[in-house]
């Protein structure tokens, strides 16, 4: 049975805790990037499922809705830096938790902010030609530097350029609908066309599903709330209520435009099969000016996310490193604490040289494809703690306790799995091949040394009174 140490002994409050519910918000909403979502994965969701990338996303929320409450009540009840790894091994058993780790720390962290980087070049394109690597180190590195700042500097600065996102986003909502072309009724029935003949048809299941497994990744992120738990003031609660809120976000700044595009699109066709179906709504108003302040506004958009996504991971590399996880070599620089900022520098870091090298020296977008494999299993993995979690650990003290307890977990469970079987050969067989590796180095290295490595100390609830005392598990 997983416990937390015989010492009781809680880890040290060094990060700064400086951070409200809507600094929280803010950051997790920032790092699933609505300018992302819209600008480049739903134009990928309309040419998988024509105009069913509306439902696509609304059963994606539900499946996210599902799984926020899992976060939510595991996040206030081991309110730890780590996240998921950290839940996971107190639930699951900590050679799980070190798979939940390897797939939210190192594989996601790395990867994912190079793929964000990336996309930004695509619209900067549109004013002058720029290599899409180099644009992406640099944008990387500018995340670094703003990580390391502070996090409640770095929750104003991604705050004011979210909004500025927000509002690109909006204003291509906008142009949708004063150019409408056709009612509501084109959302309830979905629609693929044929990229060759144009002609309709029906969405099969297995596209819709296909398309449900972007949608998850496209929402990604919403569960950062929990990396920043040891940064949030007041009761572990907060976590839970800022869980909610940036998934609610995250849905609606992704259903309302595209049922606007969907609406105002001259030809539903060529707007589907389009590579940038923005554009064309863009160009349909007639001036190249008009479309190039877009187009730049989309690229200053999806740089708040790779901002956003910095801090986020770095959290993670961070508590691997206080727990011991890696070698001393790596463990120990990776805990370090900037004296004056109190943010994990050398994690963040980290995350951003990682990135730079999979941007400089790889196809990084022909490897984005696993994260949904990745993002799957991971699904998997919360929502069977969050079933554990209450069995295991029924004394443990919970700030927040989901409803229909266990039928919402296990729904996500079921869900997360049948999405898994839906993924390529070649992306399971990855996935499949990283979990073996870390199941090889938990055995090899860790298991051995179970008393010192992969520590699973007691947290930190808030900054309230309760929370300055060793919990019960």
């Amino acid at each position: 049975m997983t416990h937390t140490s015989p010492e009781r002994t809680q880890y040290k409050q060094e990060l700064r805790r400086e951070l409200g519910v809507l600094g929280n918000v803010t950051l997790c909403v920032a790092a699933i990037t609505p300018a992302v979502v819209v600008f480049a994965i739903v134009p990928i969701l309309f040419n998988l499922t024509g105009t069913g990338a509306f439902w696509v996303l609304m059963i994606g929320g539900l499946l996210g809705a599902a799984m926020a409450f899992s976060w939510a009540e595991l996040g206030s009840a081991y309110p730890i830096a780590g996240g998921d790894y950290t839940i996971v091994s107190r639930t699951l058993g900590r050679a799980f938790g070190f798979i939940s780790l390897v797939l939210t720390g190192p594989v996601q962290a790395f990867l994912i902010p190079a793929v964000v980087a990336l996309a930004i070049a695509g619209y900067l394109n549109s004013v002058l030609s720029m290599d899409a690597r180099i644009v992406g180190a640099v944008v990387i590195a500018i995340g670094v530097i703003i990580s390391i700042i502070g996090v409640k500097f770095t929750a104003r600065a991604v705050g004011f350029l979210l909004a500025f996102e927000i509002a690109v986003v909006a204003f291509i909502a906008v142009l949708g609908f004063i150019s409408t072309q056709r009612g509501p009724e084109v959302l309830l029935v979905p629609t693929v066309f044929d990229p060759d003949t144009q002609v309709a048809g029906p969405l099969s299941f297995g596209m819709l599903i296909a398309g449900v497994a972007v949608a998850a990744f496209a929402y990604n992120g919403f569960q950062g709330a929990l990396l920043f738990s040891e940064e949030t003031k007041g009761n572990p609660r907060a976590v839970a209520k800022s869980v909610f809120l940036a998934l609610l976000v995250a849905v609606v700044t992704a259903i309302v435009p595209v049922a606007a595009g969907l609406m105002g699109a001259i030809d539903l066709a060529e707007f589907t099969n389009s590579a940038n179906p923005w554009g064309l709504l863009v160009e349909g108003f007639g001036s190249p000016v008009f479309a190039t302040v877009v187009n730049l506004g989309i690229a200053l958009s999806i740089m708040n996310g790779v901002i956003a996504l910095v801090p986020y991971f770095s959290r993670v590399l961070y508590s691997s490193g206080r727990d011991n996880v890696w070698p001393k070599f790596i463990s120990a620089p990776l805990s370090k604490v900037h004296p004056r900022m109190e943010t994990p520098w050398v994690a963040s870091v980290v995350v951003g040289v990682g990135s730079i090298i999979l941007i400089l020296a790889f196809d990084v977008d022909a490897m984005a494809t696993v994260i949904g494999a990745v993002v799957s299993v991971e699904f998997v993995l919360i929502s069977v703690s969050a079933i554990v979690s209450r069995v295991r650990h029924p004394g443990i003290r919970r700030a927040y306790r989901m409803p229909l307890w266990p039928i919402i977990p296990a729904f996500s469970a079921l869900f997360a799995l049948f999405i898994l079987t839906q993924q390529t050969v070649s992306d399971l067989m990855i996935v499949g091949i990283i979990l073996v590796l870390a199941v090889v180095y938990w055995a090899l290295y860790l298991r051995p040394r179970g008393a010192t490595h992969l520590r699973m100390l007691d947290p930190v609830f808030g900054d309230t009174p309760e929370g300055q005392s060793p919990s019960r598990s």
